[in-house]
């Protein structure tokens, strides 16, 4: 029988800025060491029960709750570890982005990550590779160059975002560095996501990601950015 688990606490920031600065922009926030909740499976300690939206009612939490192998694991680094394919977390209600601004502090040991993707996989967003991250709304694929400069590399945090603005333009970034834009398509043709899953056989480690409806300026991207490095 599976106990309540334990909520782990929330990790201090130094700095005054956090991304509630952003307004009306910022529709869901998964932080750092904060609104997770774990429970012991099968003699597994630390596997994740739920992650709370610190900004919306949007929680993450998975498929199951009594299968310790589909389940993502609390690092020791107070990251969210998904060990393979079958750790999932699903969101509430899914997500439908044409307008929006993705950004988050991540971890891989071998790029070829999807970060969130309809459950089917034909929608996804992914680290593809050290330079190159992909794209897919409705079935058409956008691959965006990253360049050698951001220092992407196995086994290393790195910051990330994903953007797309009114004219349906789409760019990706890392470590503060943006892709060129990928031409646009009709914003009616959204990215759906109903889950965060890496779809490989490889580890992931998300340390805190937030969803805006809304590109950035460059001002916030600048603040995001900086917010993120610090984790």
């Amino acid at each position: 029988m599976l106990g309540l688990g334990n909520s782990v606490s929330a990790n201090q920031y130094p700095g005054g800025w956090t991304p509630t600065s952003l307004g009306s922009k910022l529709i869901h926030w998964y932080k750092f060491d904060t609104g997770l909740t774990t429970a012991t499976v099968s003699g597994t300690d630390g596997l994740i029960t739920q992650w709370t939206d610190q900004k919306g009612s949007n929680n993450l939490a998975p498929e199951v709750t009594n299968d310790g192998t589909k389940m993502p694991i609390l690092h020791t680094d107070n990251s969210v570890r998904f060990s393979g394919s079958d750790d999932v977390l699903v969101f509430g209600s899914a997500l439908t982005l044409g307008k929006f601004a993705i950004y988050g502090r991540f971890r891989t040991d071998a790029f070829n990550d999807r970060f969130l993707q309809q459950s089917n996989g034909s929608e996804f967003i992914k680290f593809q590779t050290t330079t190159e991250f992909r794209v897919q709304p409705g079935g058409s694929r956008h691959d965006m160059t990253i360049s050698g400069d951001a220092n992407l590399a196995n086994n290393t945090k790195f910051t990330a975002g994903f953007e797309r603005d009114g004219d349906g333009d789409i760019l990706a970034s890392a470590n503060g560095l943006a892709s060129t834009t990928s031409a646009n398509t009709a914003i009616s043709n959204t990215v759906d996501a109903q889950e965060v899953s890496p779809a490989n056989a490889g580890a992931l480690d998300v340390f805190e990601f937030i969803i805006c409806n809304d590109s950035l300026s460059a001002s916030e991207r600048t603040e995001v950015n900086a917010y993120l490095d610090a984790i």
